[in-house]
């Protein structure tokens, strides 16, 4: 008897447990969603004086120095010469090129339409797997890509948007399909580079090739000392400091955390909240009139993104 009942305090604490562990996987998720939508506003206020190329390459200097102080105590990982070539690859294709595109678009889109056009990265990356990878998903899963689709549609669209600056919102759109196409291609990179390879020295990895490749950018064009000087400004450098640690640092970190603790279904798709965090962010630090186009547009391409990653056989 005694037996049993031990039995049955261990299988009631491990239930226990793994709640506990989805429970803060699933906290973790939604910390990044928030954790990216204030970065991306407080980046989109810093646009104004920066540019794209020289927010991203602040960014990834920040990164890096905050990854690597979490790893001196443990050192680096082995890593094998395909994984740090696919590794490098993502880093340039994913962040230097990618995060650019990303900042060239908020400086023309804003945070809140750019975080939208975001959502469609699951498109793009189902779509690359397909081809290259030769993964299939179901229709339950297209569906959802597809509500994804019409959600981001929806709100592009919208009249007021549109005839704003038609120019402005022509490039912006340009921006934001490019920087969707880079990032998908990057997490594809990713997936297939980090198979054997603990998620922060990945991202390292990745991090200091994108720095590297947008030093070496910025000398080949002879514009690197004209991305540097605006961070004289110590409100600016304050500024993207903070956007920094929160976006590129906590908001990766946390949805690594997601990963670990809760299934990586519903830690893609908690994380993929971030347009419904930058909707009140918008309002009240850049003062945006929000319609309720703007609004259901955007939660049913959050519903498109849920619909798609609980859809996929994990």
């Amino acid at each position: 008897m005694r037996s049993v009942e031990r039995c049955r305090t261990q299988k009631k604490e491990q239930f226990t447990n793994t709640i506990y562990l989805h429970l803060l996987g699933g906290i973790a998720a939604l910390s990044s969603a928030f954790c990216w939508a204030v970065s991306a506003v407080l980046f989109q206020q810093a646009g104004q004086q920066i540019s794209a190329a020289a927010m991203n390459l602040f960014k990834g200097v920040v990164a890096i120095v905050c990854i690597g102080l979490l790893l001196i105590p443990f050192g680096l990982a082995d890593v094998s010469g395909d994984a740090f070539l696919l590794l490098a690859a993502s880093g340039l294709v994913g962040i230097c090129l990618g995060d650019t595109l990303y900042f060239m678009t908020i400086k023309r889109l804003g945070s809140r339409l750019t975080l939208l056009i975001g959502s469609l990265i699951p498109v793009a990356t189902a779509l690359i797997a397909i081809t290259m990878l030769g993964e299939n998903i179901g229709i339950n899963a297209a569906a959802g890509l597809l509500l994804t689709i019409v959600g981001v549609t929806y709100v592009l669209w919208e009249r007021s948007v549109v005839k704003a600056e038609f120019t402005q919102w022509r490039a912006g759109l340009a921006f934001g399909v490019l920087f969707v196409l880079a990032n998908a291609l990057g997490i594809i990179l990713t997936k297939v580079g980090v198979k054997d390879i603990p998620a922060l020295d990945a991202t390292l990895i990745r991090t200091l090739w994108a720095v590297s490749g947008l030093v070496l950018w910025g000398l080949l064009s002879r514009s690197l000392l004209s991305w540097v000087k605006p961070l004289q400004n110590s409100k600016l450098r304050t500024r993207l400091l903070f956007a920094s640690v929160i976006g590129a640092f906590l908001g990766a970190w946390l949805s690594v955390a997601a990963l670990k603790y809760t299934h990586a279904a519903v830690a893609v798709a908690l994380n993929s909240t971030s347009p419904l965090f930058v909707l009140p962010l918008a309002m009240v630090m850049l003062k945006e009139q929000l319609t309720w186009r703007a609004v259901s547009g955007a939660f049913v391409a959050i519903m498109g993104v849920a619909v798609y990653f609980f859809s996929l056989d994990w």
